[in-house]
C-alpha cells in the first residue's frame, strides 16, 4: 500500500472496477466514520458516507463470491 490517501467519492459515483480500488475506498470510508477522541464523525456526511459504503461493500462482496464460485465449481458460465 502506497502513503496517499484514497479518495472518497460521492454515494453515485460509479463503483471502481478493481476489487483493490473499492476495498481501499471502503477502508477509508471505514476510518472517516470511526470516532477518536478528539474528533467525532459529521453527522451531515454519515449518510452518504454509508450509501457509498453500501455500495463498494456489495461489488466486494460480488467479486468474493464470484472467485468462491470459481474455486467451488459452482460458478456459472458467462
Amino acid at each position: 500500500m502506497s502513503g496517499t490517501s484514497t479518495p472518497i467519492l460521492g454515494p453515485d459515483e460509479p463503483v471502481p472496477p478493481k476489487f483493490e480500488d473499492a476495498y481501499r475506498e471502503l477502508q477509508a470510508i471505514s476510518a472517516e466514520l470511526k470516532p477518536t477522541k478528539d474528533r467525532i464523525p459529521d453527522v451531515d456526511r454519515i449518510e452518504p458516507l454509508v450509501r457509498r459504503a453500501k455500495k463498494l461493500a456489495e461489488h466486494c462482496q460480488a467479486r468474493i463470491d464470484a472467485v468462491r464460485g470459481l474455486v467451488d465449481g459452482t460458478a456459472q458460465a458467462p
